[in-house]
């Protein structure tokens, strides 16, 4: 039988960029190779995104399947999508993100001619107006892109980019940790996945362009945002350290935390772009430290 990929969204309030998505989905070549699906799940218990889906399902004559997660988590939302995928295959894509058309058929290709069970592809920003020159300078909307072939460490996974196969799930019994509220459930999978004897690879020809909102070109947000991955990097961290490293990560987060803060009113003179990487970093060890003691500053993600 045929290849079936089950694409899955979860949203939030986010329906414009939704729109966008569904409509770029909708152009996906397949080259005959498979058929696929898209599953939305609305992340809000009101349900916003049912006038949206139901509209451009007809439109687009694309089956769509759409329900909500009244949990308001991002792997609660991720799991529920899981439960109603009906595909062998599992693409995941944030919907604040759009696909070229070669998207899904580039990494499809990829998992088989590299006979790995998932592929990543890297997320690119795109920017519909333009941004303000710190936040550019800064490259703080870029992440790290990996050659094509690359078997990935976990530590270099995250689901806005990716396709694998439905059997990871299901062999290993694997979901996202629900414990991971704000954030850092994609890593804890592919971490669990991969000690599980799963390999992925990155496909540096597939990526997905990230809307980068004005909403987003705030300092504060970045400053949020280093608060949160820093919790959430020690959660998912700790387990892996033994010994020594027990008192060794703790002791380089306060060296550092102390360093940052020195160097800020020197970065201050260099632009804002320097400062606020400094900080960020700073907000990222701070965030460890607390996190050690059981202290979460940011406890729900809604930015």
């Amino acid at each position: 039988m045929k290849d079936h990929i089950s694409v899955c969204i979860p949203t939030f309030r986010r329906n414009q960029m939704l729109e966008r998505l569904l409509r770029k989905l909708a152009l996906q070549e397949n080259g005959g190779l498979f058929d696929f699906s898209v599953v939305v799940v609305d992340n809000d218990a009101k349900g916003p995104a049912k006038e949206t889906v139901t509209g451009l399902r007809k439109e687009l004559d694309l089956e769509i399947s759409y329900s909500i997660e009244p949990e308001q988590t991002i792997p609660a939302a991720r799991n529920h999508a899981l439960r109603l995928a009906q595909g062998n295959y599992i693409g995941i894509i944030d919907d604040d993100e759009v696909p070229p058309q070669h998207w899904l058929i580039t990494m499809y290709r990829a998992i088989n001619t590299f006979d790995v069970d998932g592929a990543l592809g890297p997320v690119h920003p795109f920017f519909d107006q333009e941004p303000p020159a710190w936040l550019v300078k800064g490259r703080f909307c870029e992440r790290p892109v990996h050659r094509t072939g690359t078997l990935l460490h976990w530590s270099q996974t995250r689901t806005g980019n990716v396709l694998l196969k439905k059997e990871v799930f299901d062999k290993y019994n694997l979901c996202f940790d629900l414990k991971f509220k704000t954030g850092g459930s994609d890593q804890e999978f592919f971490k669990q996945a991969m000690h599980a004897g799963c390999r992925f690879v990155a496909v540096e020809e597939a990526p997905v362009y990230e809307i980068v909102p004005p909403e987003r070109w705030t300092k504060s947000y970045y400053l949020k945002r280093a608060l949160v991955n820093g919790f959430n990097s020690h959660r998912y961290n700790v387990n892996e350290k033994r010994g020594f490293s027990r008192v060794t990560v703790p002791v380089k987060s306060t060296v550092a935390l102390l360093v940052y803060g020195v160097a800020a009113p020197f970065c201050a003179c260099l632009g804002s772009h320097v400062l606020i990487n400094c900080l960020e970093r700073g907000c990222h060890h701070l965030s460890r430290l607390l996190a050690m003691l059981g202290i979460e500053l940011v406890k729900k993600r809604n930015f």
